[in-house]
């Protein structure tokens, strides 16, 4: 099970509102900096943000991770970058069962006991990609890599978390028993080689998959996948 903080920025879309008509540099602005100080206080903690539509984010956390002490800490972290209140819903389910959460029959909350799984972190990159981008252009390329996501979103909706990372990265969350799903999706794509991590611990399941890519990359491509998993 995986256990997993979702921040909410309450009546968002009221606050973007007020902001009179030449906002838009300001929206992007405030979220780029309220993005940075979560991923860097989940990094603390061995867990990793997930910025998902920027008014709702999801944090990935270790098991031990003392969550009231985590959402109390992120909260002050905040308060001088988020630009509406902040609540926090802290759930331990399976990946495919958060995919399904509706979050107002949830009762938001700051404590919850979790028993460890690892969780499957699947990093996909295209191959070759800054050589299409000079060839072909940065927005054709880029419109390559959002058909990709579309297309990883809608066949793992019911078993995987994909979150685009920027570039040609593409990450998808998943329980353990789903790699294998997710691995036949996600090398249905032309030219691609995924790096796939398992830990307990977030952050290091996001870095064996990177290491994973490295060693890919480093065989001259030979294998579309590999998995590495912590001791």
């Amino acid at each position: 099970m995986v256990l997993a903080v979702f921040v909410e920025f309450v009546k968002y879309r009221e606050w973007t509102e007020s902001l009179g008509k030449d906002r838009e540099w300001f929206i992007q602005l405030t979220q780029s900096k309220v993005y940075q100080v979560i991923q860097a206080f989940a990094s603390g903690y061995g867990g990793i943000a997930l910025p998902l539509r920027y008014d709702y984010q999801i944090i990935l956390l270790p098991h031990e991770v003392n969550v009231r002490e985590f959402s109390n800490g992120l909260k002050e972290a905040l308060l001088s970058y988020a630009p509406t209140p902040v609540n926090t819903l802290v759930v331990c389910k399976k990946v495919r069962e958060i995919l399904k959460m509706n979050l107002s029959n949830e009762n938001y909350q700051e404590d919850s006991s979790c028993l460890p799984e690892p969780l499957v972190v699947a990093h996909a990159d295209l191959n070759d990609f800054t050589m299409k981008t000079k060839s072909l252009g940065i927005y054709r390329t880029y419109s390559e890599i959002l058909n990709v996501i579309a297309y990883y979103v809608r066949e793992l909706r019911d078993v995987a978390l994909v979150q685009y990372l920027g570039g040609d990265n593409i990450v998808s969350v998943c329980d353990e028993d789903n790699i294998q799903r997710v691995l036949d999706v996600l090398g249905g794509a032309n030219s691609i080689k995924i790096g796939v991590g398992i830990s307990k611990i977030p952050r290091r399941a996001f870095m064996l998959a990177a290491q994973a890519l490295d060693a890919i990359r480093e065989g001259g491509k030979v294998s579309k996948y590999m998995i590495l998993r912590d001791d």
